[in-house]
């Protein structure tokens, strides 16, 4: 069955919509921007490489969970110094799929080598993540569209926190 032009013309806008986004780039490079200031890149790591396998040694849990859940996200990790330049490179890690995205967009998690292993630093960042030139104790700053995390000298924390909300039930007002 032939499809008049027309037809095909007025359909191409929406099959572009619907039609799958393709990967990220296969690569680990990270641009000379992202090692001090910058959008780190957030890409699928080359199979096999060092840093495809450490990042998933870094979320090798829940990797599992999603498997078990019937899950195959998609992992994107990047890196940037974002301390001293004699410092490893942070890894940032981020998983793609419907569990793990929300409205806000997928989670990424940064993880620092401290004490001889990458221990995580930050969970939960959503968006892009920029690598700022203001520093906190030593460590870059980490800006997102909503939100800047500073660096406490453990870990990243959110500058700018949620405010305390009373959760207590409260007692009607008696008329009279």
């Amino acid at each position: 069955m032939k499809i008049p032009r027309p037809t095909v013309l007025l359909l191409l806008p929406w099959l572009a919509a619907a039609a799958p986004a393709a990967p990220p780039a296969s690569s680990t490079t990270v641009p000379p921007a992202a090692a001090r200031s910058g959008t780190v890149t957030m890409q699928q790591a080359q199979p096999g490489s060092a840093l495809d396998a450490t990042a998933r040694g870094l979320v090798a849990q829940d990797l599992q969970e999603a498997r078990q859940a019937g899950d195959r996200p998609l992992l994107l990790a990047g890196q940037a110094r974002l301390g001293a330049a004699s410092d490893r490179p942070a890894i940032f890690v981020q998983l793609q799929s419907p569990r793990e995205c929300g409205s806000a967009g997928c989670n990424t998690s940064v993880y620092l080598w401290q004490a001889g292993r990458y221990q995580r630093v930050l969970d939960g960042a959503a968006g892009r993540i920029q690598v700022s030139a203001a520093r906190h104790r030593g460590m870059a700053d980490l800006v997102t569209e909503h939100d800047t995390y500073v660096w406490t000298g453990t870990a990243y924390a959110s500058k700018d926190p949620a405010p305390n909300v009373d959760l207590r039930p409260r007692r009607p007002r008696r008329a009279g």
